[in-house]
């Protein structure tokens, strides 16, 4: 495929290895220059660009690819929003260091303005874009996070952006970089609806310079080096979070009368407002404000409150945006993506008056295509908070947060995709996600066949979990039957048998793992700690792998090898009533521990190691006195609990496994209402103390659809039905499929279930009530409708 027909990748000359550089592109154009047919802005970029015509915003990008791989974004520009005279811009950041969201690549920009088979405009060193170094923008600035680059700082003045409309640019030379391997971006284009910030919560007073207050010790900002690439702490044009650590709030006061920041809400030296966008948000943070004085003011944010306030680093990351501005009126947007729900901005000094401030999101558009509702609130809310984490995690891989890293995590990535095809009908985002894994010879950092455990990424400091490298295995197993022919499933066949031969030497004598090198996670919980040794959890998903690869690839030795880890484990892990997490050696010889978490339970049942017939009395124990209730119950306090991910997830799977819709459906309130009702989404752990947005989060609506609307699978243009005994008086749902829509609505009365279902032409329905339930049901297609 030919993406470009002119256009070559350039850069500034001389700073294409430059870390933190942001150059800005512009050309112009006559509308006389197009005919009727729309505009196709093409755009390749190694940084992150903002596409942007007559000043209105067209887009964000690049999707991502492995190394070496650049995806290439087609921008349609309709006819309709031309002025006589246009002024096309591009903005692109160039971060140059090592990070888990962007890789470390030089930068380059490759760009084409294309009207049918007219090229007008196009990037060469003689092309028709000129080049402008965006020194408004603080270059030596530190680390947002130690998983992201660089935090953004502002240094303004009236006319920072004259470029834009077409003045003098002043970026100098440009510099021909090498030809790069070009891709399809394949991911549909994002949604970037305006959300304001029109409420403002509290206002206050502060003081800053404190010396005596404790500064956080973060990794990205005084451990900088070969490993976590940046700016030295004695380079930095200043130090945002040494800053507001000096910093203590004075007075906080809730406002009582709602407030119209379009009205100008001044804020004088020392103090700031808190303003809230009505639920956690991610997209780029935009800021309306004028002053008569020299002033500094830092834009702190967090999805959540802390006492009322915000706290820019309860998540370890920067979550702060620095401005020191001149006299005069402003408009600006960051070109990074941020998420919060609560905005604060503080003056330092001077003082200022802000017009305007708004979140322009940015999230996956398929999702409007899906939908779900029933006579339950709390579970509307839980799935309403889990479509909005999921769009703004699966952009164009599956991220485990839009916020502190922007990565694209295995395991994670194992729910998500399972979300993916409920919610788009199509596994898109899954497709870009594996191909990534697939393209690159070789893992540079990582041992021979092991494959990192977030990509695209860069992993200099050698870390990566082997048990998601096993995940990745799993995932490609159910990737088959979303995507039964794809080319990726035999072409990442050298992968799998990577991963497996890189595992096989770390077998003891009894053919289990042992002493796993790298970051052993089982979840974030205790059993993050009883990783020493043999750890059977590991050892349990090691023999589903192998068993998923077995199928895949027709290797009975892979079969063979899981069966027989399946029956050690049994032997070795169990002690009579519960699975124990690990066995150490002692004198030589190895022994079983007596250390048993809820997780290593759900692990054992999951992955079939346990199955009901064989271990009844845990497995009731297990579905009767577990579950978000069990401490407050005083049940078990010897069994150490399970956090959300992955232990809370594994349940709600064996609670479906089991035939117990009603109880996941009272438990999936208790686990996740409360988070809906505080941030809209959903969380990376139990608590508040993490991500409050975390992608994997919204397998909670494949739960919904199939065990509560009673969509239990889709299959070869056969769609099974099961209907449940449910506190629940009502239910509709729409699922969209590559053919069409897949509808069904159900209503309760006494115990008759009638259901209406809308399915595709072409499509088959099994149906089928549960727990003595009577069936009513009505089928449509587009073509015919009939009774059965």
């Amino acid at each position: 495929m030919t993406f470009f027909k002119e256009a070559k990748p350039v850069w500034l000359a001389g700073r294409e290895t430059e870390k933190n550089c942001g150059a800005g592109f512009v050309c112009r154009f006559s509308s006389a220059e197009v005919t009727e047919e729309a505009l196709v802005l093409s755009i390749a970029s190694s940084g992150i660009y903002r596409a942007c015509l007559n000043g209105d915003f067209l887009g964000h990008g690049p999707a991502r690819a492995a190394h070496g791989y650049f995806r290439v974004d087609r921008i349609g520009i309709p006819v309709n929003r031309l002025q006589k005279d246009n002024i096309l811009t591009i903005e692109v950041l160039s971060f140059c260091v090592n990070s888990f969201y962007i890789p470390d690549q030089p930068g380059f920009l490759q760009a084409e303005l294309r009207c049918e088979e007219k090229i007008l405009r196009f990037t060469d060193t003689e092309g028709t874009f000129q080049a402008h170094l965006l020194k408004e923008r603080r270059q030596r600035v530190q680390r947002y996070s130690f998983q992201r680059p660089f935090i953004e700082a502002f240094r303004l003045e009236e006319g920072f952006d004259d470029w834009k409309k077409g003045l003098a640019a002043s970026g100098g030379p440009l510099c021909r970089q090498e030809e790069k391997r070009l891709l399809d971006r394949r991911v549909p284009w994002p949604l970037f609806p305006v959300r304001p910030l029109s409420r403002i919560l509290a206002r206050g007073t502060f003081a800053s310079g404190r010396t005596e207050l404790p500064i956080w010790k973060d990794r990205a900002l005084f451990e900088i080096g070969d490993t976590i690439r940046g700016f030295p702490i004695e380079e930095l044009e200043e130090k945002v979070s040494v800053i507001l650590d000096g910093c203590s709030t004075l007075t906080l006061t809730p406002e009582e009368r709602p407030v119209c920041l379009s009205d100008g809400q001044p804020l004088l030296n020392h103090t700031f407002f808190i303003a809230d966008a009505g639920r956690n948000t991610t997209g780029f943070i935009g800021i309306s404000l004028e002053c008569t004085q020299t002033s500094q003011v830092y834009i702190t944010f967090d999805e959540v409150l802390l006492n009322g306030d915000v706290s820019y680093n309860r998540m370890s990351c920067v979550n702060a945006i620095s401005l020191e501005v001149k006299p005069g009126s402003y408009v600006l947007e960051t070109i990074q993506p941020y998420t919060c729900r609560y905005m604060k901005p503080m003056v330092f000094s001077g003082g200022v008056t802000i017009r305007d401030m708004y979140i322009r999101e940015l999230k996956n558009p398929d999702v409007c295509r899906a939908s779900f509702s029933s006579s339950d609130e709390a579970l509307n809310r839980i799935y309403e908070a889990g479509r909005e984490t999921f769009a703004q995690n699966a952009l164009d891989v599956y991220m485990d947060c839009p916020s502190r890293e922007r990565a694209g995590w295995l395991c994670d990535s194992f729910f998500t995709a399972r979300t993916e095809m409920d919610l788009t009908g199509n596994h898109l985002v899954e497709d870009n996600f594996l191909e990534n894994y697939l393209l690159p010879e070789h893992f540079q950092h990582l041992p021979q066949g092991m494959v990192p455990m977030c990509y695209p990424s860069d992993h200099t400091d050698g870390v990566y979990i082997a048990n998601w490298a096993l995940w990745f295995i799993l995932e490609l197993y159910e990737y088959r039957f979303r995507s039964p022919d794809s080319s990726l499933i035999p072409a990442l066949e050298k992968r799998v048998g990577g991963i497996l031969s890189f595992l096989a030497p770390l077998e003891n004598e009894d053919g289990l793992l042992e002493d796993v090198p790298g970051w052993v996670f089982v979840e974030w919980s205790k059993a993050n700690e009883l990783t020493d040794g043999v750890n059977y959890p590991s050892n349990m998903l090691y023999s589903a792998a192998l068993l998923a690869a077995a199928s895949l690839y027709q290797k009975e030795e892979y079969r063979e090898k899981g069966v027989r880890i399946r029956r050690l484990i049994q032997e070795q892990s169990y002690d009579g009533r519960w699975f124990c997490d690990h066995a150490v050696r002692v004198n030589g010889k190895l022994v079983r521990q007596p250390d048993a978490t809820e997780v290593c339970q759900y692990y054992a049942f999951f992955f079939r190691i346990a199955q009901k017939k064989e271990y009844p009395a845990l497995y009731s124990c297990l579905m009767d006195e577990f579950g978000p209730d069990r401490e407050s119950r005083g049940l078990h306090p010897d069994i150490w609990p399970a956090n959300a991910f992955i232990g809370n997830y594994l349940r709600m799977e064996l609670l479906s496994q089991a035939g117990r819709p009603a109880q996941l459906l009272r438990e999936a309130r208790e686990y996740f209402d409360y988070m809906a009702l505080k941030t809209g989404t959903l969380w990376e752990n139990t608590g508040d103390y993490a991500s409050c947005n975390h992608g994997f989060a919204s397998h909670i609506l494949h739960c919904f659809y199939r065990d509560i609307l009673g969509v239990a699978g889709i299959e070869n243009h056969l769609i099974c039905l099961s209907f449940h005994d449910l506190p629940l008086t009502e239910c509709r749902g729409t699922l969209p499929t590559a053919d069409g829509p897949l509808s069904v609505e159900w209503i309760r009365s006494d115990n008759t279930i009638r259901a209406c279902v809308h399915v595709p032409d072409g499509f088959q329905i099994q149906a089928s009530c549960t727990d003595g339930l009577r069936l009513e049901l009505q089928t449509e297609t587009a073509s015919k409708k009939r009774l059965q």
